[in-house]
């Protein structure tokens, strides 16, 4: 039977990350026959997810109607959270109480406000260390590595292969030194938004990662975080990593499903079925006890002045409620944050990407001790001072203790200066 005329609908969302907004197409048949109505989303493509974010501030600040749907990301977000009131839809009447079948510190906790939800996050990034399963063989290395010494062992020996060693270290402030800075009990933000550049454990992970590049010659740095390095704007990743990764010069890599088995068939197709993937290692003082790392992942939100907010909010939720994640878990393998799909036995096929390894076991052992990365409304202030010192400290060009106590100090600065509390 035709729809009535006053049944369709078709709404404008913006997205820098193709690989969303295909999914979230996927999943327009399904709402469609659910909602029994006509939805149609009209994309564009804003590679720079800095450049997106603030073109919503402009628009939010001009009145003019915006896009219904946005694909944010947690880094440049907090800019959009700082108008009174906010731009963004408050989504929690939407999701009917049903925040406890989620892993919140992956779907509502980033993207809550004053209370209130203004996105939706759809993938459970939890990191773990991808590996070429080839390379690890020729030069003589057994997974799993246990501990981040048995890291630096294994860089050194894959390194007479793949010339860039075990992995890329990626000199941001939710890159490599995060992961290992929560691992550690540290982190650049947090409880309740602190600033605490100058953490003890984020200390330590620096001078570790500074050794393992400049030392130990077990890991590079990702080659636009070098000195003079530079990435055209919105790429993540840049064409001399991409080479690398095809070319197999770099072992391995750190982050969630999403990068490993998501991203990484944009950027390395050729490497089909030569990945594995196993548990972070830990650090070796803290024993068993090193948590997992839930990496910041994209949210999706509803600009509450557009011109059918309450029809991208139903969109929006009923795709978060459902299945629909696992439309994104077949074309990627990105792990749902929804437990009620942690029973689908497709969780635990065997993935050809990663010839034939089963990820879910992994995945589920994993989340039993998790901690989440936190960013927070102030986030792109206090990247600006952490990111070169950051790069400064893994390059080997400054010392982490006095580098990470001045950023401490420049960071509270900035918030400071923006309207914020760094405390």
């Amino acid at each position: 039977m035709l729809l009535a005329r006053s049944e369709e609908a078709s709404i404008d969302g913006w997205h820098s990350q193709p690989a969303r907004a295909e999914w979230l197409d996927d999943c327009l048949p399904g709402y469609r026959s659910s909602r029994g109505k006509s939805l149609t989303v009209r994309w564009t493509h804003v590679p720079d997810p800095a450049r997106l974010v603030q073109t919503l501030v402009v628009l939010a600040s001009s009145g003019a109607a915006p896009p219904e749907l946005v694909d944010l990301d947690p880094a440049w977000a907090g800019r959009l959270t700082r108008f009174t009131p906010g731009p963004l839809l408050a989504l929690e009447s939407y999701l009917r109480g049903q925040l406890r079948d989620f892993v919140n510190e992956a779907f509502s906790d980033p993207w809550t406000v004053g209370g209130h939800v203004i996105a939706l996050g759809s993938e459970l990034n939890v990191a773990l260390l991808g590996y070429r399963a080839d390379v690890w063989s020729v030069a003589g290395v057994r997974a799993p590595l246990v501990t981040w010494d048995d890291a630096i062992d294994a860089g050194r020996r894959v390194a007479n292969h793949a010339p860039h060693g075990l992995l890329f270290v990626r000199a941001d402030g939710v890159g490599t030194p995060a992961v290992l800075s929560l691992q550690g009990g540290g982190g650049f933000i947090g409880p309740g938004g602190r600033l605490q550049v100058d953490h003890p454990a984020n200390l330590r992970a620096l001078d570790f990662l500074a050794r393992m590049v400049n030392r130990e010659r077990a890991a590079s740095v990702l080659p636009y975080d070098r000195p003079g390095g530079n990435r055209p704007g919105g790429d993540m990743l840049g064409d001399a990593a991409r080479a690398a990764f095809k070319n197999g010069e770099v072992a391995g890599d750190i982050g969630p499903m999403a990068r490993l088995s998501g991203e990484m068939r944009l950027d390395a197709p050729e490497t089909a079925g030569k990945w594995r993937v196993q548990a972070l290692p830990r650090w070796r003082e803290a024993g068993g006890r090193s948590p997992s790392v839930i990496l910041p992942g994209s949210g999706i939100g509803v600009m509450r002045a557009s011109n059918q907010a309450e029809v991208a909010a139903d969109f929006v939720t009923w795709v978060h409620l459902g299945h629909s994640a696992m439309l994104d878990f077949e074309r990627r393998q990105t792990w749902p944050v929804n437990r009620r799909m942690y029973d689908d036995p497709r969780l635990d096929d065997p993935i050809p990407w990663f010839h034939g390894q089963a990820v879910g076991p992994i995945l589920r052992q994993a989340m039993t001790n998790a901690v989440a990365c936190v960013l927070g409304p102030y986030w792109p202030e206090v990247s600006r001072v952490l990111v070169p010192a950051i790069r400064s400290i893994v390059n080997g060009q400054a010392d982490a203790q006095g580098t990470l106590a001045e950023a401490q100090i420049a960071a509270r600065m900035l918030v400071a200066q923006s309207g914020g509390s760094p405390d």
